[in-house]
């Protein structure tokens, strides 16, 4: 195997394992969200962008049995994961499907749920899957839509290269279009866009002793090396200085990480 498809295999894995385990840290504020909605058994959800596994297995309960949920992914690493996620779990009411969050290729109006979480955030096409989301629903339909707000996202007690990832990982965002800080902008979104009962809750953590979501904000900065280096955001080398002083923080138990806000901000379709 040449290097150049190891690196690219290693750097799949890592990001699979990130998907996975922010999945799990989010599962409990994913649960709570759905619930507050006032979900139909039998209702018929898309989630779009599912991921490896994102919440698929919360949307598969909120439905029962009798309902369905179609996960749409286009990223064929992500597809062949969430693909497999499904058969382990033996989700049955769930199938994943191929395709673009902003162009899926579903009828319209099929769906009483249609979900989306931290999509509007990295892409910088809020709009466009806004516009496919309201698409999908049927009239009194339920969109709901999960992102992130990074303004209480920070380690105690303060570490300076924690600091520096945290600004490069929003900067290399921007500088490909998207924005971090995507979870500040939804409900007026939903609002402006005529919807219904718009509400909004907010989840946060906080993440102390050796809990393995202390080290987000290295996964995010590998996730983003190229666009970080590249941008000339950071060097190579005080990239991996960074990481290395953030690996440092996360495995030390005196360290507490309060997480980004996850905005959950749903409304209901005229």
């Amino acid at each position: 195997m040449h290097a150049e498809h190891a690196t690219r295999g290693e750097d799949d894995l890592a990001e699979l394992y990130r998907l996975r385990l922010q999945a799990e840290v989010w599962r409990p504020a994913a649960d709570e969200f759905f619930a507050g909605l006032s979900i139909r058994p039998g209702s018929h959800a898309v989630d779009l962008c599912c991921g490896a596994m994102g919440v698929l297995g919360s949307l598969s309960r909120a439905v029962g049995q009798r309902g369905t949920v179609t996960g749409v992914e286009n990223n064929a690493i992500r597809l062949k994961a969430a693909r497999t996620f499904v058969d382990d779990a033996n989700l049955a009411n769930v199938n994943i499907v191929e395709g673009a969050a902003a162009l899926t290729g579903l009828p319209s109006g099929r769906f009483d749920l249609v979900h989306c979480r931290f999509l509007f955030a990295p892409t910088g096409q809020p709009d466009r899957i806004l516009h496919e989301m309201l698409r999908l629903l049927r009239p009194g339909g339920i969109i709901a839509i999960q992102e992130p707000d990074g303004s209480c996202w920070n380690v105690t007690p303060c570490n300076a290269s924690w600091i520096r990832l945290k600004s490069a990982i929003f900067g290399a965002l921007r500088a490909e279009g998207g924005n971090f800080n995507a979870g500040r902008h939804t409900f007026g979104m939903l609002t402006a866009a005529g919807f219904r009962e718009v509400s909004q809750r907010n989840a946060v953590l906080a993440c102390h002793g050796r809990d393995p979501y202390k080290l987000a904000p290295l996964q995010f900065a590998n996730w983003l090396r190229p666009q970080i280096v590249g941008r000339m955001l950071m060097s190579e080398d005080r990239l991996e200085e960074c990481i290395e002083d953030a690996i440092a923080v996360a495995a030390d138990p005196r360290t507490v990480m309060t997480s980004f806000l996850v905005t959950q901000v749903a409304g209901r379709k005229i």
